[in-house]
C-alpha cells in the first residue's frame, strides 16, 4: 500500500511537471529573445575580443569556444596572397605563431570566427 501511494505521488508529480512545461512552451517566442538580449556576458568573456581591429601584432590568440591559448600574432597583412582554394586570392590576414611552433597565415575573416584575442 505504501509503495502504491508513493508511485501515485511520483506519477502525479511527473504529470504536473509535464503540464507545467507545456504551458511554459506556449509563451510567445519574442519573450525568449528579450531574455537573450538582456543576458550579460560572463566575466571571463570580458577579457577577450573578437573585433577585427583588435587583431594586432603581439596579441595572444585563444580558441573562441574554450579560451585555450593557441599562439601569438606576429604580423598582419592587409593584402595577403592565398592559394586558389581560398574564397578570395587576396585578403586581410594575420600571421599566428602557434604555441606548438609553426607559423600560419590565417585570413582575418576566418580568424575572427574561430579565435579571440586578449584585450590587454
Amino acid at each position: 500500500m505504501r509503495n502504491a501511494a508513493r508511485i501515485h505521488y511520483i506519477t502525479l508529480g511527473l504529470f504536473i511537471g509535464l503540464a507545467g512545461g507545456a504551458t511554459a512552451q506556449t509563451k510567445p517566442p519574442a519573450a525568449a529573445s528579450n531574455v537573450a538580449a538582456i543576458a550579460k556576458p560572463a566575466k571571463s568573456d570580458s577579457l577577450y575580443s573578437g573585433l577585427e581591429r583588435d587583431y594586432t601584432v603581439g596579441k595572444k590568440v585563444y580558441l573562441r569556444s574554450s579560451k585555450t591559448h593557441i599562439g601569438v600574432i606576429r604580423a598582419t597583412d592587409s593584402n595577403h596572397a592565398f592559394p586558389p582554394s581560398f574564397p578570395a586570392p587576396r585578403m586581410k590576414a594575420v600571421l599566428i605563431q602557434r604555441t606548438d611552433g609553426p607559423f600560419e597565415w590565417t585570413p582575418l575573416q576566418s580568424a575572427v570566427r574561430i579565435y579571440v584575442v586578449n584585450k590587454q
